[in-house]
């Protein structure tokens, strides 16, 4: 899990709330505070390194944090 934090974050965040990610028809997604559903993934673990990148990316300051930012070229919620 990621130790990384947003900068208006008060503490460090060391886990992931469980209401982040779902699975719908096997496949695992996860939720963002940007209000995307990411995903599909195979397996949950695959979703919990994509976050980690995805908190990277959001945490580096390269993006606006009101962007509706996917991570995959085609994301979509589940179904």
């Amino acid at each position: 899990m990621s130790n990384a934090r947003r900068r208006d974050d008060a503490t460090v965040c060391t886990k992931f709330r469980s209401e982040r990610f779902t699975q719908q028809h096997g496949k695992w997604y996860f939720f963002t505070r940007e209000g995307t559903v990411e995903g599909p993934f195979d397996y949950r673990r695959a979703a919990e390194n994509r976050l980690e990148d995805y908190i990277k990316v959001m945490n580096s300051g390269v993006l606006d944090p009101d962007c509706a930012l996917s991570i995959l070229p085609h994301a979509h919620g589940p179904a």
